[in-house]
């Protein structure tokens, strides 16, 4: 498991435009040291070397922030390690996160990170989206996922979660984006890149 000092991480991510001050760098350090020694005992991603796992979750997951507003409440389905909605609290302090994610052992490791690096108003929720929207008490300005998914039911439930001018903000790739909007025209779509030099796309929704 090799260490990455806060420089290499700065210098990973580069190509996302992310620029992050001192302290916050040392929050990103202790996540992916987190991510890194848990995901030797249970499977919170497939990728295994640190400068990938900065560039392919945490570069694409904060270039999120160059494509809405990050402010009031996010809700981030199927969460697994926290990409994208818990790693945005490293350049949204004040954003209000709500992570669900159905397995257990998964939540431990996002209420672990929550905890090691300080971040506030996180709250994790260890249930099924469907299960849990069906019933929240919640409206969210903004939705996030990355690798989830989408359906009619799911989008559904997302539009019902949503206030006035809310968005849902999904991490995806060129071929599923494309789909998306094409099967699910009574959104209005907008596409942006996370940069030059990754095949995942931000795709952005709100209510027609």
């Amino acid at each position: 498991m090799a260490a990455l000092s806060e420089s290499d991480i700065a210098r990973e991510l580069v190509p996302f435009e992310v620029e992050l001050s001192a302290p916050v760098l040392s929050q990103l350090r202790c996540y992916l040291e987190l991510l890194l020694r848990w995901n030797e005992r249970i499977n919170l991603t497939g990728i295994r070397d640190a400068k990938t796992i900065v560039r392919r979750l945490f570069g694409e997951s904060l270039s999120i922030a160059r494509a809405v507003e990050l402010r009031g409440c996010l809700v981030d389905v199927g969460s697994g390690a926290g990409f994208p909605g818990l790693a945005l609290k490293l350049v949204a302090p004040e954003l209000r996160v709500t992570l669900i994610e159905a397995r257990q052992k998964k939540c431990a490791f996002l209420k672990e990170v929550a905890r090691q690096c300080g971040f506030s108003g996180v709250a994790v929720v260890a249930e099924r989206f469907e299960d849990w929207a069906a019933k929240a008490r919640l409206s969210a300005s903004l939705i996030t996922t990355r690798a989830v998914v989408m359906d009619s039911r799911r989008l559904g439930a997302m539009k019902k979660l949503l206030v006035p001018g809310g968005k849902i903000v999904l991490l995806t790739t060129q071929e599923l984006s494309h789909k998306i909007q094409s099967e699910h025209n009574e959104w209005r779509w907008s596409s942006f890149e996370t940069s030059p030099m990754s095949k995942s796309v931000i795709l952005v929704g709100r209510m027609q």
